[in-house]
């Protein structure tokens, strides 16, 4: 019975191990895999009352200032609680429009140093990701797709900017 509840546990222990971990590469594989309803993200929408051309503009501009960062975080030993090293990660935001009544904002999390795991995209790991999108003449719709938790007011602030409102930067932790 022994033997066979060790060989059980080394079968699912080893099925484990040699499962793909498929990261999405690119910002299409990324939201089709919130589409699907992938654990954590979410997919959101939000219709703002400003024109297109005008939510686009404030929005790049806070997108440059204010979602390019680097994020340090210390390392706490277990048995002391001290600081014993720490890790740095980038955070990157690239807007770009596509067409006359398309937009899109995309956010890219590139861990800095060693690491081990699925291979990283190209500009690192897909975050979010924003449609912009012309809805009439005087409202624009933006979809978000991204983390369900801890990432409420970057939304928030990018709602606010497709408003109009220059509010500040979100805190980053």
């Amino acid at each position: 019975m022994r033997h066979l509840l060790f060989a059980l546990f080394v079968v699912v222990l080893t099925s484990c191990a040699i499962q793909p971990v498929t990261q999405p590469q690119n910002r299409e594989e990324f939201k089709a895999a919130l589409a699907k309803g992938a654990t954590f993200m979410k997919v959101e929408t939000y219709v703002a009352k400003q024109r297109f051309e005008d939510a686009t503009k404030l929005l790049k501009t806070k997108a440059e200032e204010c979602l390019n960062y680097r994020l340090t975080e210390g390392t706490r030993s277990a048995g002391t609680g001290l600081i014993t090293g720490s890790t740095s990660h980038d955070y990157t935001a690239t807007f770009r429009t596509v067409n006359k009544a398309h937009a899109e904002l995309t956010m890219q999390h590139n861990p800095l140093g060693p690491r081990m795991g699925p291979k990283t995209p190209k500009g690192g790991f897909y975050m979010m990701a924003v449609d912009v999108d012309r809805a009439s003449a005087n409202t624009t719709q933006l979809t978000f797709y991204g983390p369900s938790l801890g990432w409420d007011e970057t939304y928030d602030a990018i709602k606010r900017w497709s408003e109009g409102a220059a509010v500040g930067c979100p805190k980053h932790s």
